[in-house]
């Protein structure tokens, strides 16, 4: 959002500002009209791995990077992909870690990714997710390696963007703790580099303008900045220049005024389809990779990216947050951390009306999203003392408040499950919620009544001239390069990519992280059936998340994060000695470590091994419980079990493993048989027998079988046979008495077996020798 200031000095007081234009088009060069380009994206093979690392910290840039590269399409996959679209009649245009593009006769990409419609220039609703649509064929020749085929961007704009005075000195003031120096800036020999997605036009020439006005940071370093095209996008200068030049003007402004020593790189893409978007973000992964795909050598120092533009979640469509999914992982194992604006319209998202839409990215669980707060100075701007800062929601009441004066956006998203650092959240309504929730953070984003941030811009649409910004567009921004200032206040060269488990684990903590937001709206309660609530409210809510971080706090936390809790899983037969022996108790527990969290659940999941589907699964569990059932003799159960803190921190899994037996009450028996009763004896029995050719039978299913037998003095011999062929003779003499488990058959598969157990007594015929008995066989797969 922006509104003009006075051509004067900067004034204390400006008028409320107005809703920003939807961000422009940046067009490659134009195909033939019998023309049509098309991009493929590449299958993830490996997102279990991808996501754990992901979600690790401590690893250098470098083993990220020789991590990352094992998980990546491969140069096979990149070769047999662009081999197939040759192969089909394309011409191959580009190619990204996660993309190939081409481009060919319409005839030809239709015959083999079927038709798809154009955006138009004044697109319905109806329209524009048609065109946010893969298209609807896979030739079988990219089956295994592609998931998903875009047209490339043609026609309307797809993205909008999420749109005082207040400056980047206050803003480090104001999200600092109270009493603590607020970082200075990243020093002038640090190499730290935001990252910004762009879908509009832009005169870089404004950042220095910017930079000299009085509200500025003075003399600017041409080489702190670099535009990146992607995907044939014009990077400006450009003539006329594309609407929504200030949206770019915001965020790099408002990034050079907030962290002054950041590198900065702006990524430029098409806006006619979700290609380029997605294509951007994939650019960023291969220059802070520097891999082959990287621009002009890359940057292994990006640490932060930020994104004002976004789409909610039904106009993207599933397709394409599908394959934004696996590049967004992928940045955050590289070292990237992802912010993005939750939206302007609070829960009114601008694609489809009243309806509760929120917009991704910043509804993807790998982004951090970022909804907009009032931040009001009491008094002077002094150092943040704990009192001299105010803040509220940035607010509205209805559909048609929202749209015409902006809010924060959130809501509950329609596609993402909550995920798992969002078990912390502990305030209801939000507490039973099971999508995700939105937005994570938030900060200053009102413009009006004096209120915004000072910025200019050269762009002819709305007339060159200084402007105030705000909207969720500046917040994003803003919180990127608070981030980045606090990392460099540490000293790191490279990034740390997940930072949502810090997030929520700080919030768990309820350690002064957070200036906690509590009053505000972001809508109509009855517009909202799917939101647990359009209110602010103590703790966490869907207008501000978990409220405004104070980052040099957090990035403590990021930096040195707490210990993980501990799990114990334990898997034993109740009563084995009763008469009752397949009783079995699974017992697990969770516990805090030394300076951690408390333990919120755990996931606990209890398998016959062998057999399809559980016995038992609750991934929200009680941290300390139990669970009983009766097992089936002769096989083999396993308890696994991971505890999860109030940041959805995650213990290692820990896992127990029970074989069950079976007792010689279960057996067949042949002659002469005594069943004799101990306490100590499985099913508080066993069979015994002095006579010679008694035989005892037992079938079981399993790869190596165990006999648990008594041995003693008055203990003879046990012939073992499997279906006539005599294995071995177990010699059960010994001069103590004992319990042992003879394992007497190992196979190399498994297989269902039936064994006989004969007595060989004495050598003369039907009279009696030496006893032997059976308490029971063991079974393992």
């Amino acid at each position: 959002m922006l509104r003009r200031l006075a051509s004067s000095c900067l004034p204390t007081a400006v008028a409320v500002a107005v809703v920003a234009a939807i961000g422009a088009t940046a067009v490659p060069a134009a195909a033939t009209p019998s023309q049509t380009g098309i991009t493929v994206f590449l299958e993830a093979h490996h997102m279990a791995q991808l996501r754990q690392l992901a979600a690790a910290h401590g690893l250098s840039h470098a083993e990220r990077v020789a991590a990352l590269r094992k998980l990546l399409p491969s140069a096979s996959q990149h070769d047999a992909v662009v081999h197939a679209l040759r192969a089909d009649g394309l011409t191959v245009t580009g190619e990204t870690a996660w993309s190939v593009s081409a481009s060919g006769p319409s005839d030809t990409v239709a015959t083999s990714f079927g038709s798809h419609p154009v955006m138009r220039a004044h697109a319905t609703p109806a329209q524009r997710v048609a065109a946010a649509r893969p298209y609807p064929a896979m030739p079988s020749s990219l089956r295994g390696l592609a998931t998903a085929a875009f047209p490339d961007a043609a026609g309307a704009r797809l993205f909008h963007h999420s749109d005082d005075v207040l400056t980047g000195d206050d803003f480090r003031n104001a999200y600092t703790a109270s009493g603590r120096t607020p970082p200075a800036g990243s020093d002038p020999n640090a190499t730290l580099t935001i990252a910004t997605i762009q879908l509009a036009g832009w005169n870089s020439s404004d950042l220095a303008t910017w930079a000299a006005k009085p509200w500025g940071v003075g003399s600017f370093n041409a080489n702190q900045l670099m535009t990146i095209p992607v995907d044939q996008a014009t990077v400006p200068p450009a003539s006329p220049s594309d609407t929504g030049d200030e949206e770019v003007d915001l965020d790099q402004e408002s990034i050079l005024s907030t962290d002054p020593f950041a590198n900065q790189r702006a990524y430029f893409a098409p806006n006619g389809a979700a290609t380029g978007f997605m294509d951007a973000f994939s650019q960023v992964l291969d220059d802070v990779t520097q891999d082959q795909f990287a621009f002009q050598g890359g940057d292994p120092h990006i640490v932060a990216l930020s994104t004002s533009w976004g789409l909610c979640e039904s106009d993207t469509g599933s397709a394409a947050m599908n394959q934004m999914e696996p590049i967004l992982t992928a940045l955050l194992a590289a070292g990237v951390t992802v912010f993005a604006a939750s939206g302007d319209d609070g829960i009114y998202d601008q694609c489809d009306g009243a309806a509760t839409d929120p917009d991704y990215p910043a509804s993807s669980p790998e982004v951090v999203g970022v909804g907009g707060t009032w931040l009001t100075p009491v008094g002077a701007s002094a150092p943040n003392n704990g009192s001299n800062w105010q803040e509220t929601a940035w607010s509205c009441t209805g559909s048609g408040d929202c749209a015409g004066n902006g809010g924060s956006g959130g809501g509950a998203s329609r596609f993402f499950n909550k995920p798992t650092y969002q078990s912390a959240i502990q305030d209801p309504p939000f507490a039973s919620a099971t999508k995700r929730l939105v937005p994570d953070i938030a900060a200053h984003a009102y413009v009006g009544d004096g209120v915004g941030f000072p910025g200019f811009s050269s762009d002819p649409t709305d007339g060159a001239g200084d402007y105030l910004f705000g909207g969720t567009s500046l917040a994003a921004p803003v919180e990127a390069a608070l981030f980045t200032n606090a990392l460099a206040s540490h000293g790191v060269t490279a990034g740390v990519g997940d930072v949502d488990n810090a997030l929520y684990a700080a919030y768990g903590a309820n350690d002064g992280s957070f200036r906690d937001v509590t009053t505000g709206s972001n809508g109509a309660s009855g517009d909202a059936p799917s939101d647990p609530s359009v209110n602010a409210g103590v703790g966490y809510d869907t207008v501000t998340g978990l409220g405004a971080p104070l980052w040099p706090s957090i990035v403590d936390r990021v930096l040195h994060p707490l210990a993980a809790p501990t799990a114990t899983a334990a898997l034993a037969l109740t009563h084995p000695h009763s008469s009752s022996p397949y009783a079995v108790s699974a017992d697990w527990t969770g516990a805090a470590a030394a300076g951690g969290l408390d333990v919120q659940n755990a996931s606990v999941q209890i398998t016959r091994v062998g057999h399809a589907g559980t016995v038992f699964s609750d991934q929200n569990a009680p941290a300390d419980g139990s669970h009983s059932f009766t097992a089936v003799p002769g096989t083999t159960y396993t308890l696994t079990v991971t505890a999860r803190d109030l940041a959805g921190t995650t213990s290692t899994t820990q896992t127990a493993t029970l074989n069950v037996p079976i007792d010689d009450s279960d057996f067949t028996f042949a002659g002469s048989w005594q069943h004799r009763h101990g306490s100590a004896d499985i099913g508080g029995s066993l069979a015994q027998t002095s006579h010679r050719k008694a035989a005892a039978g037992v079938s079981a299913t399993g790869r190596t079988f165990s006999l648990l037998v008594h041995t003693g003095p008055s203990y003879g011999k046990l012939l073992v046979a499997e279906n006539g062929t005599t294995l071995g003779v177990m010699n059960l003499y010994s001069r103590r008495a004992g319990t042992h488990r003879v394992t007497f058959f190992s196979g190399h598969s498994t297989t269902s077996r039936t064994f006989e157990f004969i007595c060989l007594g004495k050598k003369a015929a039907a009279s009696s020798g030496k006893a032997v008995n059976i308490d029971a066989l063991y079974v393992q797969r």
